[in-house]
């Protein structure tokens, strides 16, 4: 497969370079959470590496199709993703009490995912599609696509995967606010919206679900059980105060007091090494890339780009904006990584598949 020359030319070098800066950060921060470790840091940084590597030979697939012909197959693309997501619920493996993975020769996968940045994809070209000019969506309009997102999203709550399913819902519903909707519809998704916290409370969050969110409200009610993890993140993250105890020098996630520091928590080891002035950089990092990210919807060029580029960009800015508040407990403890950040193989590849995206975006308001 030939590369065309003007391609590589128009790629978003700025975006490239903050991307690799906040990845380096993050192998950085991985090899500190990981030195305690009995498998040594070494092992989770070759891994990293890996999907890193597999991320980035993606990026290259991605840029040598028109975005508009991946989101013409989007709809493949997502039944293969679905199909993975329902091979989990059979065939998945069980680790901490969820199922969330799949064994591909060898390589465990974690296909919900995948599916954030294949349901924007699918979902912008199905409401690209569907919209007429400037004239907003009707509830007619909406209803067969948030199927498409609701389906996916009952099946990963099942494994449980709460964080997933959130971030995809509240990413699905931001595309419908950038596409634009009749007042008439906004008024019964606020409607609906209003009664699913009543319904999720008694139907569909787990007991221990349950008690984070209590937890939450009262960290102190169960500092030794629920609201364990949400109490020695913030001791871990409070203690670095300004300039941090200094990279490998956190006391707290060595000595194994916060579960989970190399992934969903891997932001306690940033606040209590490198305190309130690294933690500061990190916010500058990814406030640059996001804006990056949305100056690509913003010049893209057409409408269906746009769409797209603004859902993957609301994917990275809400896991960075929610692990981060979970970390200092302005919100509940759900499972959702830090991007190019945590550590977890299928996350990174996610995450490079949109950057990949956002990269096709950008290149061909060049190209046409």
């Amino acid at each position: 497969m030939k590369l065309d020359k003007r391609r590589l030319y128009h790629l978003d070098w700025y975006l490239i370079i903050n991307g690799l800066a906040i990845f380096a950060v993050g192998l950085l921060n991985l090899f500190s959470a990981t030195s305690s470790f009995y498998s040594g840091s070494y092992n989770f940084l070759i891994k990293q590496l890996i999907a890193f590597a597999i991320g980035i030979f993606l990026i290259v697939i991605i840029v040598q199709y028109d975005y508009r012909l991946i989101a013409e197959y989007s709809k493949w693309i997502y039944f293969s993703g679905f199909f993975l997501v329902l091979l989990v619920l059979i065939i998945g493996m069980a680790a901490g009490g969820a199922k969330r993975w799949i064994n591909v020769f060898g390589i465990s996968l974690q296909p919900s995912e995948f599916m954030k940045p294949i349901i924007v994809v699918f979902l912008a070209n199905m409401l690209y599609q569907r919209k007429s000019g400037n004239n907003p969506l009707g509830l007619r309009d909406i209803c067969v696509p948030m199927l498409y997102v609701i389906v996916p999203f009952i099946l990963i709550l099942k494994q449980p995967d709460l964080g997933t399913g959130i971030i995809i819902v509240l990413v699905s519903l931001c595309i419908l606010w950038f596409v634009g909707l009749k007042k008439s519809t906004y008024a019964v998704i606020m409607g609906i919206g209003a009664i699913i916290p009543f319904v999720a409370w008694n139907y569909l969050l787990k007991t221990y679900q349950k008690m984070r969110v209590l937890s939450f409200i009262n960290i102190d009610a169960d500092p030794s059980g629920f609201g364990y993890h949400a109490k020695q993140a913030l001791i871990a993250v409070g203690s670095g105060k300004l300039f941090g105890k200094g990279y490998m020098s956190g006391t707290q996630h060595k000595l194994q007091f916060i579960p989970e520091h190399h992934t969903d928590f891997i932001f306690t080891v940033i606040g209590e090494e490198w305190g309130f002035i690294g933690s500061v950089v990190l916010f500058v990092l990814f406030a640059s890339f996001i804006y990056r990210c949305l100056k690509i919807s913003q010049e893209a060029y057409d409408e269906l780009g746009s769409i797209i580029a603004f859902g993957l960009t609301t994917i990275i800015f809400l896991q960075f904006t929610i692990n981060v508040m979970m970390a200092i407990h302005i919100a509940p403890v759900v499972g959702i990584p830090l991007p190019f950040i945590s550590y977890g193989g299928s996350s990174l590849v996610s995450i490079l598949a949109s950057v990949g995206l956002l990269l096709n975006i950008n290149m061909r308001r060049y190209m046409f």
